[in-house]
């Protein structure tokens, strides 16, 4: 997988309309949708995926993970060439679900043939789909301040606080130090609020 910068990374503005692909009686209905989150990738699939349908096959690629399904499909059919297809396209935050529907007198498409059809049936998808910038990766950090420094490190998270930066969770041990799991929005505030962090009594753990 190639590294993006943030000013290189795109994703889809929004929805697409369904975009259909046939061949030899198998029909490849494809859609895509913006995702930040596999949550959200979950919600877009399980609103079109059809359950009449033949398989629902699926792939997320999202800035940091990915995740994909051949849902029955031989393995690497499917979702591997849905997901070849984002790649290609140089979209992040992106889920693709590619529907078949198969006759009863359809013949089979071998391997070869799948992999061609899911590919082809995204690909023709995300031709529909604008470009978006993408949203910056959230970045974990993960502080410890013992007593004396904990109003000190407090203080200096709130001053952060219009920078992105956001306690998503606190805990406290028996002596009073707190364990504090920071999100970032922004990757490229780590080093300076680690700094800054350790400068007020915290220890950073990286």
């Amino acid at each position: 997988m190639q590294t993006r910068t943030l000013r290189q990374a795109t994703t889809i503005a929004g929805e697409t309309a369904a975009v259909e692909y046939e061949v030899k009686k198998s029909r490849f209905v494809a859609r895509a949708a913006p995702a930040t989150t596999f949550e959200e990738a979950e919600a877009f699939i399980g609103r079109h995926a059809d359950d009449k349908a033949r398989h629902n096959c699926w792939a997320w690629f999202g800035a940091t993970s990915a995740r994909q399904s051949d849902d029955g499909e031989p393995t690497g059919t499917a979702a591997q060439p849905i997901r070849a297809a984002i790649e290609g396209a140089d979209f992040v935050d992106c889920a693709v679900l590619v529907t078949r529907y198969k006759a009863s007198t359809a013949p089979k498409l071998g391997a070869g043939g799948l992999i061609r059809a899911y590919g082809q049936a995204a690909r023709d998808c995300l031709k529909t789909a604008a470009a978006a910038p993408a949203a910056a990766p959230t970045v974990a950090l993960e502080l410890a301040a013992g007593p004396a420094a904990y109003g000190a490190v407090r203080g200096l998270l709130a001053a952060w606080e219009h920078r992105g930066v956001r306690v998503a969770a606190e805990d406290f041990a028996d002596d009073g130090a707190a364990r504090l799991s920071l999100r970032l929005d922004d990757a490229g505030l780590r080093d300076d609020l680690a700094r800054e962090a350790e400068a007020a009594g915290a220890t950073v753990e990286r």
